[in-house]
């Protein structure tokens, strides 16, 4: 599942592979309580209820980076192109929340599932709607670097809560030493 796609120093943003690998992980404690001073995480400081938490592996392409997508139970889709709807009768408000992504690139913090624990309707639209997903998504990292190499990803209403703040490195967008 974690392939290193190459380092690509550009702003753009590909996506590769089967389209029919949905891949739903945990991400472990150990990879929470090692970045405590991560900003605008879910959860803060409740490392048990983050590790908990459902991730959909998004493969695309960008500077050899693996991202993961937190499926919520909540998402305000009214702000614009934050995510994917992923709605079942008992979540009328779920989906795929892009601005909560997170970027692990140690296969170590990555537990695999061996049973998904999400309703069959959402997996039947999540498979159904993946190149879709990859293509938003993608979309959504690009616009992300773009306003980061502007100085503006902490003004812009679709980045300013995104988890991808902390990324900058990976993400090739470092402006200064800071990160």
């Amino acid at each position: 599942m974690l392939i290193d796609t190459g380092a690509s120093s550009d702003a753009s943003v590909s996506f590769k592979g089967n389209i029919m690998d949905c891949n739903f992980v945990f991400i472990k404690e150990e990879y929470f309580a090692k970045n405590r001073d991560f900003i605008e995480m879910l959860d803060p400081y409740d490392v048990k209820k983050q590790s908990s938490r459902c991730y959909l592996f998004v493969e695309i392409r960008h500077n050899g980076n693996n991202f993961f997508v937190p499926l919520r139970e909540s998402v305000d889709f009214r702000i614009g192109n934050i995510g994917y709807p992923v709605q079942s009768s008992t979540r009328p408000n779920a989906g795929l929340d892009f601005r909560k992504t997170l970027i692990v690139n140690n296969s170590e913090y990555i537990q695999e599932l061996e049973q998904v624990m999400i309703s069959s309707s959402q997996m039947r639209k999540i498979v159904r709607d993946f190149a879709a997903i990859r293509r938003l998504f993608a979309h959504y990292i690009s616009g992300y670097v773009r306003a980061a190499l502007k100085g503006r990803e902490k003004i812009d209403r679709l980045y300013k809560f995104s988890t991808l703040h902390n990324f900058h490195k990976e993400l090739g967008v470092c402006t200064s030493d800071f990160y």
